[in-house]
């Protein structure tokens, strides 16, 4: 038996950003619970297909590079937000999708630009920052037994609050 190689799909981008801008939407709390519902396992479904992918190309880059550690400290944040589980009211589904969400975005964006480079402007700074901290703080990196994050650090909290507001900043209209 002969094995043969098979060349992976592209992932479809376009699909994954509109489930996302869906999500990001202003009018995202008038969402059904079913459309919520199913908008969130698609997201959950895209993230898993694109960490893969993202995480792959990040890896073939040279090391100790910003574009390299950037690609995988969304890869990780992602899987961090695929293993969190949302609150018990809506509101609090609404923004744990809209966190997988913006997960989906940014790994849209590492697989499309191929230099991996960080966004731009107030964004790549307030990016730069959390990526000098986080990496190297033993509070930002702890997990428990099952791997998943268990690190409180006001700094990254900080840090990450600040680039999540450069970001929404940014894709403000």
């Amino acid at each position: 038996m002969r094995a043969t190689a098979t060349k992976a799909v592209p992932l479809d981008l376009e699909t994954m950003r509109s489930c996302a801008d869906r999500l990001l939407a202003r009018n995202a709390g008038s969402l059904s619970s079913e459309e919520l519902e199913t908008l969130t396992l698609q997201l959950r479904g895209h993230i898993m297909v694109a960490v893969p992918e993202v995480e792959t190309a990040a890896l073939a880059l040279p090391e100790d590079t910003v574009p390299r550690a950037c690609a995988l400290f969304c890869v990780g944040e992602a899987r961090l937000r695929l293993s969190s589980e949302p609150g018990r009211h809506l509101s609090a589904h609404i923004a744990h999708a809209q966190r997988l969400a913006r997960s989906v975005r940014v790994l849209c964006d590492h697989y499309e630009n191929g230099d991996h480079q960080c966004p731009s402007g107030p964004e790549r700074a307030a990016y730069l920052r959390m990526l000098q901290h986080c990496p190297a703080c033993p509070a930002c990196r702890a997990v428990n037994e099952e791997g998943k994050a268990v690190g409180v650090c006001a700094t990254g909290e900080r840090l990450y609050e600040e680039f999540r507001q450069a970001r929404r900043d940014s894709a403000a209209p």
